[in-house]
């Protein structure tokens, strides 16, 4: 499921960018302005897409994080009941042990 978010998400950032990138060569190709207004116009409709992507990347970033930290979890609690049941089965079989060979 993870996997299919992170793919999602890689294409939809990819189009985000390409669009980016095909809207400023059309606004340069069709533009009746001057260089240096098209370069301050391409600058300040950027500016916003940055913002998103730069927002999105760090969503991802702590997305991830709290998926590492879940995992910690789950493992950690696993851990803990393996350890259990593994000193629950060596206390069984020692009682069991001893009850076939008291001597043991």
């Amino acid at each position: 499921m993870y996997r299919t978010e992170r793919d999602h998400t890689a294409g939809f950032t990819l189009g985000v960018i390409s669009g980016a990138i095909v809207g400023a060569g059309l606004a340069l190709l069709f533009a009746p302005k001057s260089g240096a207004a098209l370069r301050s116009n391409i600058a300040e409709s950027v500016e916003p897409l940055r913002a998103a992507i730069a927002k999105r990347y760090q969503d991802l970033a702590d997305r991830a994080g709290v998926e590492i930290e879940n995992l910690h979890e789950t493992v950690d609690s696993a851990t803990d009941v393996l350890e259990q049941r593994a000193t629950a089965a060596v206390q069984t079989a020692s009682r069991k042990l001893r009850s076939i060979d008291p001597t043991a």
